[in-house]
This record gives structure tokens, sequence and C-alpha cells, in this order.
């Protein structure tokens, strides 16, 4: 994998879960939720969005589209 592909990759992952994290703070504004929860809990869902990613992505990357490296 060359490493423009890599970059799109990337950008296209961080611009998956950025729209996850938005989606999520958008509903529970909706919803009437606790603001300053919702803005506690952005962190950890990024968190658990990144951990994720280790489970079914590249682990060194914390990236889903960058396949595994079987090397590892």
């Amino acid at each position: 994998m060359t490493v423009d592909e890599n970059a799109k990759l990337q950008t296209a992952d961080q611009t998956l879960k950025g729209a996850i994290i938005a989606l999520v703070s958008y509903v529970a504004y909706k919803k009437g939720w606790d603001m300053q929860l919702v803005a506690l809990s952005i962190p950890v869902l990024s968190g658990v969005l990144a951990y994720v990613s280790t489970l079914v992505g590249n682990r060194k990357t914390a990236c889903l589209f960058v396949p595994k490296d079987e090397n590892k």
C-alpha cells in the first residue's frame, strides 16, 4: 500500500468516526440530554471507536480501513 493510499484511508476513517460522534451528539441534543454529559461522553466515544478500530482494522494506526498487518 502506498503512502497516498494510506493517507486517503486514514482521512476516510477519521471522517467516519467524526460523523458518528456528531450524529450521537445531535441525537442526544434532540432527546434533551444534559449537554454537560454529552460533552463529557465525546472523548469516551472517541476512545471506544479507536479501540474498535484496533480490533477490526490495523492495530498500529487504529484505522478501520487500513488492512491488518498479518506479520504481527
